[in-house]
């Protein structure tokens, strides 16, 4: 189990202990650069911090190091965002499930798309990976793959193809119930169905598909 810590807005500690269903004491904590900053105002001291150190300065990193955190540093000039190379060291030290957040928010949009789509990664595939803000979480499905998403009746569930046709997608537990459906790219037929009992499925036989659960209560942490 590791707990991937990017530099975008980070929910409370109270939002990612439950969600990671365990304490943080026996969870690998890697941050992604800035992240590293993020992590420790949870109160999380991250054991490895992995990125390009463009949003981590020098005695940070020092300061860091010294506390026991190892530091890599890769070059500016590079093919993956900070939070590719986090997971990727996740996965490099035997992680098989993966909760990442502060992938959202922060200066740039594009890195909160960037990171959703991270999800579709082919290192990824058969990893129980998830982003999550603190309102909800997002996973993606791939063809063949099945979720079950446990919670409370009346949450919301929004289905949203990253592939031009998302088909054979088929729900259990949900409202507006798809059996065998071709979601398309672009129109929201998939947008906030809800949760009619307290544990809902979406199997999904081609494609990508984002998978978005959202508390109705408001009392989620933020």
């Amino acid at each position: 189990m590791a707990l991937i810590v990017a530099d975008g807005d980070v929910p409370a500690r109270a939002f990612v202990e439950r969600l990671i269903g365990q304490g943080t004491d026996d969870v690998l904590v890697i941050a992604a650069d800035g992240g590293a900053l993020k992590a420790e105002s949870l109160g999380l001291a991250p054991a490895v911090v992995v990125g390009d150190a463009d949003s981590l300065a020098a005695d940070q990193a020092e300061r860091l190091r010294r506390s026991g955190t190892e530091v890599i540093v890769h070059p500016a000039a590079k093919d993956e965002s900070d939070t590719e190379l986090a997971v990727l060291e996740a996965l490099r030290r035997g992680a098989t499930r993966l909760v990442i957040v502060g992938a959202f928010g922060g200066r740039r949009f594009e890195h909160s798309l960037a990171n959703v789509l991270l999800l579709a990664s082919a290192n990824l595939r058969g990893v129980d990976a998830c982003l999550a803000d603190g309102a909800g979480t997002l996973r993606v499905l791939t063809a063949g793959e099945r979720l079950e998403l446990d919670s409370q009746p009346g949450d919301f569930v929004s289905l949203l193809p990253l592939s031009e046709r998302a088909t054979g997608v088929t729900t259990a537990g949900l409202r507006y119930a798809l059996d065998d459906a071709v979601l398309e790219q672009g129109p929201a037929r998939g947008l906030s169905n809800e949760m009619t009992t307290s544990r809902a499925s979406v199997r999904l036989a081609t494609g990508r598909l984002a998978v978005v659960h959202s508390p109705r209560s408001q009392e989620a942490d933020r």
